[in-house]
């Protein structure tokens, strides 16, 4: 009887052993993914961040069309995870350019914002508006001027500068699901 018992037993253990071997159990989601991988967190759209100017831009030398660069100010967190690194290029272009004028007219600079880089490599378009209202190149456009007062009616206006170091509040101008590393 003994032998009977054992040689039953230890059948339906090497039949779990052998059958785990086969058919393994399903693994749920979170346990098949790779640890490399991370998090999917969605970036909604208009998520504020600034942005800063790497370079001098002047009504005198700048022309519409012309690139500009900017880098991302701080890291940019949705529910206390990196999804937008500091110093990460961000792109844009002169939108507009009037020259300074008589009467002490000041020259006026539009900056578009364009995109920039989300952690895991995928681009994000960005405005300057925090609305969707304006969609057209108006509401995205970053208009900055230099208006003097004229001392002397006919004084020449200045021209329009923007500092290296400039702050400007930029939004994201779409939902973007962003994979980010484990912490």
């Amino acid at each position: 009887m003994k032998t009977k018992g054992i040689s039953l037993l230890v059948i339906l253990v090497m039949g779990a052993l052998l059958s785990q071997t086969l058919f393994p159990l399903t693994l749920t989601a979170q346990e098949m993914k790779p640890t490399t991988e991370g998090d999917e967190i969605t970036v909604p759209d208009g998520t504020e961040f600034e942005v800063l100017t790497t370079e001098e831009i002047s009504s005198k030398t700048a022309s519409e069309n012309d690139p500009v660069n900017f880098k991302v100010a701080e890291d940019v967190k949705i529910n206390n995870r990196v999804v937008i690194a500091k110093d990460t290029l961000v792109k844009g272009i002169v939108a507009n350019v009037e020259q300074r004028g008589h009467l002490g007219k000041g020259g006026k600079l539009g900056l578009r914002v364009e995109s920039t880089t989300t952690v895991d490599g995928q681009k994000v378009k960005l405005r300057a508006a925090k609305g969707k209202a304006d969609t057209g190149t108006v509401g995205s456009t970053i208009a900055l001027s230099v208006l003097i007062s004229p001392l002397f009616l006919f004084r020449r206006g200045n021209h329009a500068v923007i500092k290296p170091g400039t702050k400007i509040k930029v939004y994201t101008d779409e939902d973007k699901k962003v994979k980010v590393p484990e912490k």
